[in-house]
């Protein structure tokens, strides 16, 4: 048997776990290990010796005031407590190797009440987890009320190994309750106990009495969760010490068969052991994550293992992040998303776009995606410049590269590689070609495919330096004659006034700058779309933000710097705060969201060098909202960009509702003003526009998660949405 520890430091042995990625498959025949007795055990023996005096006074003084219980400021278990049921922090599932699922997806959305009873052991080696986890229950279940938007019943019931039968819960009596007062009460209750001499614990014994004495609901769509919060396993069923009563109580096969009569799911953190306590838990860490897998995954619950380096980075990387305020919007339907595509149709007329995907020119054979390739180049400024005008929705880069390599490495064809991407990426056109330089001279060549057909449709051709060949090329797609119905859409938008503007617009822009620094501008532009993609691990997306911004400082302090190089430093150093902020450094991201506000007022101050209305509008707005913070000018301009655009379904008219449902939620210190008053319900009509014109946009994924979408269901499941804006707000 596996004793407790003294307060004698002895060696501690290393411990590496080769296989983190599969601590999920748990056996259910795990072999019985050999009784391990530790130098303290002849202490013990020795009954009222001096040294064995002292070993009580020791253990005694434990329970009280004693540095063993100080709060270790990193505890796993008030890590992963702190973001699991946070809809904005919840690391996602995939991410978590050994989340069977997320939490949050646990939560039915039918459910009328839930009930959740944290199981806490409370014995020594689980002291610098009590403090974190009394301060964080109360997140969790203010968490899991905003996540679930229903009645929440809390109750708490902590457990030791006194060695007697009619112990060891405490607890347990008070039941269930929704009174935060009385709740409180209940996690105060959760103080240290002896759990000597083994480390096993009567853990059998205690998830047997949550189950059987708490007055749990008979509401059979009640949610009925049990948590349970250990880092010990129960005796082994061949153990049974008469003097101690420490003995196995039930097996886990009972255990599993009571809670699925009663109909609770069973999850659990398994917690690490003190340091001291460190070498007994190595020793028992296999039973206790076969025990607690049994009782998880047979209930229909979940298990998260904080022993495994890689949880820990997760939940410890999510835990960093500051926690935001929730604004109260409403639950939003498919049928108002129904409504809000009905009601534009009615003032717009049909709202028909097409979506393109831009391949970089270069040939199939040497295919790169790398930003410094002047046909990566070119296929950036192109997205940049269709995206901007009206009825196009291009895909990003991300996505088309992720794609491409996919299929590049199976079994398709490459006569069959443009159809394939059609499908793939479900666009409607897809742009592929080559770029040739001569000097200072491009020739761009390029073949439309479309989804139905093996050969493309039309081909478009264009010259010149770099500063005109984007205006050639826009002027050569009408040239083409479009017969096919995305084409004639796409002829159509570079016939707009939008695209007469953004024929001024890059020869404007690219003539100030020298051939090094154009392609500086166009592979930053390149690096900056890429880190939009929420998807992509934040350490990249920083990287590429940073490359993003050293491309474009130079162009910003010399003489020839121009409004757009300020815009993009002003979007690289704000999507570079939100990444950080998202990676748990908030002091860097206020850094970040300091410079970026700095660059924007430089963007604002040029504005008028810019050949487009719509780039001015928005440069405007952003200065109104984070400068001046004048919110009700910020909305008159956000205002004016969707309803100038929102038939035409511009991506700036995405961002302007993205913005405008931050303003009115009392994002970005709206809530704080004292001439503003924020309306979340038109908030709520702002975030139903972007579901429904933008459905495969990042800001919808964004909001999907946030407020739990169920396609299923086809609702939220929760009205909550964060306010993230003024975690980057910096103490100007």
């Amino acid at each position: 048997m596996v004793f407790r520890n003294s307060r004698i430091q002895s060696r501690r042995r290393q411990f590496t776990m080769t296989n983190e990625l599969l601590a999920s498959e748990f056996s259910s025949n795990q072999p019985q290990e050999e009784p391990i007795v530790r130098h303290t055990e002849l202490l013990r023996r020795l009954g009222l010796t001096i040294a064995g005096w002292l070993c009580c006074v020791l253990i005694g003084n434990t329970l009280t005031v004693s540095p063993l219980f100080a709060q270790d400021s990193q505890s796993t278990a008030a890590s992963a407590l702190d973001s699991i049921f946070n809809v904005r922090t919840a690391p996602d599932a995939k991410s978590m190797g050994i989340f069977q699922g997320s939490f949050l997806d646990a939560i039915r959305p039918e459910t009328p009440s839930i009930q959740i009873a944290f199981l806490v052991d409370t014995t020594e080696s689980m002291a610098q987890q009590l403090p974190g986890i009394r301060e964080k229950v109360p997140q969790v279940i203010a968490d899991l009320k905003r996540a679930s938007g229903t009645k929440v019943e809390v109750a708490i019931v902590s457990f030791a190994d006194s060695g007697k039968s009619n112990k060891p819960l405490v607890g347990i009596s008070n039941g269930f309750s929704g009174d935060d007062t009385a709740v409180q009460k209940m996690i105060d209750s959760l103080q240290p106990q002896s759990g000597r001499p083994y480390f096993p614990e009567a853990v059998d014994l205690a998830v047997f009495k949550t189950l059987q004495e708490l007055p749990w609901s008979e509401d059979e769509k009640a949610t009925r969760w049990l948590m349970l919060i250990t880092d010990a396993p129960p005796y082994d069923t061949s153990f049974d010490e008469p003097k101690t009563q420490s003995r196995r109580w039930y097996e886990t096969d009972a255990l599993v068969n009571v809670a699925n009569q009663r109909g609770v799911n069973i999850h659990g953190l398994l917690c690490e052991s003190a340091p001291d306590e460190h070498e007994a838990f190595l020793a028992t860490v296999d039973k206790t994550r076969n025990f607690m897998g049994q009782l998880t995954s047979r209930t229909g619950g979940l298990m998260l293992d904080l022993s495994f380096s890689q949880i820990k980075e997760k939940v410890a990387s999510a835990a960093k992040r500051p926690r935001a305020d929730f604004a109260f919007v409403g639950a939003i339907t498919d049928e108002d998303i129904t409504q809000a595509k009905e009601e534009a149709q009615k003032q717009f007329g049909d709202l028909t776009s097409v979506r393109v995907a831009i391949m970089p020119h270069v040939p199939w054979n040497a295919m790169t995606f790398y930003h410094e390739d002047p046909g990566v180049q070119f296929a950036s400024q192109l997205r940049y410049t269709l995206g901007r005008l009206p009825g196009v929705k291009t895909i990003s880069s991300r996505q088309i590269e992720a794609e491409f390599l996919r299929l590049k490495s199976g079994p398709v064809d490459q006569s069959q590689w443009p159809q394939a991407l059609c499908l793939r990426l479900r666009a409607d056109i897809l742009i592929v070609g080559d770029l040739r330089a001569n000097r200072d001279l491009f020739d761009v060549q390029s073949q439309v495919y479309v989804a139905n057909s093996a050969k493309p449709i039309a081909a478009i051709s264009a010259s010149g330096s770099e500063d005109i060949l984007m205006a050639s090329y826009l002027k050569a797609i009408p040239e083409t004659r479009p017969t096919t119905g995305p084409m004639v859409l796409l002829a159509k938008a570079v016939s707009s006034e939008q695209a007469s503007d953004l024929r001024e617009f890059w020869p404007g822009i690219l003539g100030t700058l020298n051939t090094t620094e154009q392609g500086n501008m166009l592979a930053a532009m390149d690096l900056i779309e890429k880190s939009v993609d929420i998807s992509v691990d934040p350490a990249l997306r920083v990287k590429d933000l940073d490359a993003a911004i050293d491309l474009l400082k130079p162009m910003a302090s010399g003489a020839q710097a121009n409004a757009f190089t300020y815009a993009l430093l002003a979007s690289a150093s704000y999507n570079l705060a939100k990444t950080r902020e998202e990676q748990g450094n908030a002091d860097e991201a206020k850094g970040d969201m300091h410079s970026a506000i700095g660059y924007l007022t430089k963007a604002f101050d040029g504005r008028r060098q810019l050949n487009d209305r719509l780039l001015q509008a928005e440069i405007e707005a952003d200065h109104a909202l984070l400068v001046r913070k004048d919110f009700d000018a910020a909305v008159r301009r956000y205002q004016s960009i969707t309803e100038f655009s929102e038939a035409s379904l511009l991506k700036m008219a995405l961002r302007a509702h993205w913005m405008l449902a931050g303003v009115q939620c009392g994002d970005w210190g709206a809530s704080q003003a004292t001439d503003f008053t924020p309306n979340t319900q038109l908030a709520r009509q702002h975030l139903i526009h972007i579901l429904a014109f933008w459905p495969e946009s990042e800001e919808a994924h964004v909001i999907q998660k946030y407020m739990r979408w169920d396609s299923g269901d086809g609702k939220t499941g929760t009205p909550y949405f964060p306010k993230e804006g003024e975690l980057l707000l910096t103490a100007k």
